[in-house]
């Protein structure tokens, strides 16, 4: 399942990144598929490679029974429908995030149970305490639980893009005093400043951060324009990172006459998470690496009194060398309609990017989209008749992120349904063919001696 998954993703991609080619040499007419399009279908793709780091340590190669699919699957269900279920009465959405949550526990639970039965079979067989045992257990097959703790990078990785469903992004201007609401978070412009050094001309905008009424933080968001590149300037992004959420403030324009500022106010939550999901999965990566030697206090069978050293021994590895009046300014919410268009045009700067992630300063592109689409939705258009009015004034759908599911246009769309269903046959018919040779009954096991068959256990697990 993996390999085709893979396989179907590798497909999709080198197909969608070649339509535009194919729909000039067809149609005469180049159409851009934009990152909404690939967003859409790498999303399950995503998912799914989740859900099986979870599955594929649960079951046994061509092999299993009912009642064992029902000991191994048990506790991870479990965790991941009470995460799921949390979620959704928190009300996050069920796609994608909330299913990422949900996938995520269910990769945790298998994996804590897998660690947690491996080390209690040791406990029993070498008479040392648990966390000796857990180690001696990673050191026995360091591939393998290696890579379960990679697989614990990559659900945090995966909670990390999972917070992109709760982004906020709204832009706002101020004057010395106002403040600004998203969120849980509250902007207030102190002042806009003017400094040089000799290389660059500096124009800082000084804000204060609060959350919930409480000061967070000062910060600092800037355009510096340096001596001989003055109408190049660079924008420096003022950026307060945190275990939930990073805040980040942008100042594109400005006036310091007026002592105003447009402020670009983004919170992006969990995004610490994808670069912590990457050091623990160098982490698992470096244990599968490491010699025999490194765990070989671990492998022998040690005294119950060893757990105080192995404690110290493992803490000591871990050990990590207002002076204004107030007055708030009204956010004004996009509607979901035109979040949603703003995904699907885009912007005429030259980016190639949708209108509402257009990186480009000032641009003159992005504001006349901007300009066009909320003069449509204030007549009341509905979805197509916005598109179709877009495609209109361009001349084209080349000013579209994905071309329209009409005529030749309609491959893009319905090749990936072919490919999914060719691998899905694939799946079915090659699990049937393996799962169709002679069937082996084992012997009992009954009247063995406990120990022997803790023993004969912990040797099986490095078979599975």
């Amino acid at each position: 399942m993996n390999n085709w998954i893979l396989l179907f993703a590798a497909l999709f991609v080198l197909f969608a990144t070649m339509f535009p080619t194919l729909s000039e040499a067809v149609t005469g007419e180049r159409l851009t598929v934009g990152p909404p399009f690939f967003n859409k279908w790498m999303l399950p793709i995503g998912l799914i490679l989740l859900f099986l780091t979870g599955y594929g340590p649960l079951t046994a190669w061509r092999k299993s029974t009912l009642i064992n699919l029902r000991d191994q699957f048990l506790f991870p269900t479990i965790a991941g429908v009470v995460v799921g279920g949390a979620m959704l009465a928190l009300g996050v959405r069920v796609w994608a995030s909330g299913l990422c949550f949900a996938f995520s526990a269910f990769v945790v639970g298998t994996i804590s149970q897998e660690f947690w039965r491996g080390a209690r079979v040791r406990q029993g067989a070498t008479g040392t305490d648990m966390l000796t045992a857990a180690i001696g257990l990673v050191a026995r097959n360091k591939r393998r639980y290696g890579g379960y703790i990679i697989h614990v990078g990559i659900v945090l990785i995966f909670l990390g893009f999972a917070g992109n469903g709760f982004k906020r992004d709204e832009e706002v201007t101020l004057k010395p005093g106002q403040q600004a609401t998203v969120g849980d978070f509250t902007v207030r412009l102190n002042s806009v400043k003017v400094t040089d050094d000799g290389q660059k001309q500096m124009v800082t905008a000084d804000t204060t951060v609060l959350r919930n009424g409480k000061e967070l933080a000062r910060m600092y968001p800037a355009r510096w324009f340096y001596r001989k590149h003055e109408e190049e300037p660079t924008t420096e992004v003022a950026i307060r990172r945190g275990f939930a959420e990073d805040v980040y403030l942008v100042m594109p324009a400005f006036s310091v006459e007026e002592q105003s500022a447009s402020m670009g106010i983004h919170i992006n939550p969990l995004v610490n998470w994808v670069w912590t999901g990457f050091g623990v999965l160098a982490i698992g990566t470096g244990i599968a690496l490491l010699p025999e030697t490194v765990f070989s206090f671990a492998l022998a069978s040690l005294p119950a009194s060893a757990a105080t050293a192995s404690m110290l021994l493992l803490a000591m590895l871990m050990w990590p060398s207002t002076l204004f009046a107030q007055q708030a300014v009204p956010v004004v919410q996009k509607s979901a309609l035109h979040r949603q268009i703003e995904s699907e045009i885009l912007c005429t700067c030259g980016c190639r990017q949708p209108v509402g992630t257009c990186g480009m300063l000032n641009c003159p592109g992005h504001k006349a989209q901007e300009d066009k689409l909320v003069a449509y939705l204030a007549e009341g258009k509905d979805h197509d008749q916005i598109i179709a009015a877009f495609v209109a004034d361009f001349g084209s759908q080349a000013v579209l992120t994905a071309p329209i599911d009409k005529g030749f246009n309609r491959v893009i769309w319905v090749l990936p349904y072919v490919i999914g269903i060719t691998g899905l046959i694939a799946i079915v018919v090659t699990a049937r063919r393996w799962s169709s040779g002679p069937k082996v009954v084992a012997a009992g096991d009954a009247g063995l001696d406990p120990s022997i068959s803790a023993r004969l256990d912990d040797e099986l697990r490095d078979l599975d």
